[in-house]
């Protein structure tokens, strides 16, 4: 196993200053957010095309406050790319977190919907849970991550 350098609580404290939570991490960010001694690997699935972004938005442990967009912790977003999609997300320290994704394919930074709110664009949750006549709840897509970090596997849904 690979060990990824720990990088100085300063230089975290900037990585995560960088993305408040009304922006989004650049691509740039990415080559700091590895070093990040919470690091969260996320590996999309089922990448339908290369075309548009993947936005990621990261969730704290208050389940009243999951898949609300002002109350994310920070957001990434990368460039899609077809079938497999692979980026990290810096973690404020270890916890209990949630991540919900979309592949932004016209890039519009908007999760577009139908006239009834169901999404028009593939998008996923941490731990893949079944949705079924609604968004999944916070404790189906809560993870644990420790001080070492951890890798999810998320499944994009038509």
């Amino acid at each position: 196993m690979t060990r990824i350098p720990l990088l100085p609580a300063a230089a975290l404290l900037a990585v995560l200053a960088a993305a408040p939570p009304a922006s989004a991490l650049t691509i740039k960010d990415q080559e700091a957010c590895w070093k990040t001694p919470t690091v969260i690997k996320v590996i999309v699935k089922n990448v339908g095309s290369s075309q548009g972004i993947i936005t990621a938005d990261l969730h704290n442990d208050r389940p009243e406050q999951f898949l609300k967009s002002r109350h994310k912790i920070l957001r990434v977003r990368v460039p899609a790319k077809k079938g497999r999609t692979e980026f990290c997300v810096p973690a404020p320290g270890p916890g209990v977190f949630a991540i919900a994704l979309y592949h932004d394919i016209n890039a519009n930074t908007d999760l577009d919907k139908n006239g009834l709110g169901i999404p028009t664009e593939p998008f996923g949750v941490s731990n893949n849970p079944t949705i079924f006549l609604g968004p999944p709840s916070h404790k189906e897509a809560a993870f644990e991550i420790g001080p070492d970090g951890t890798t999810l596997e998320i499944e994009l849904k038509d």
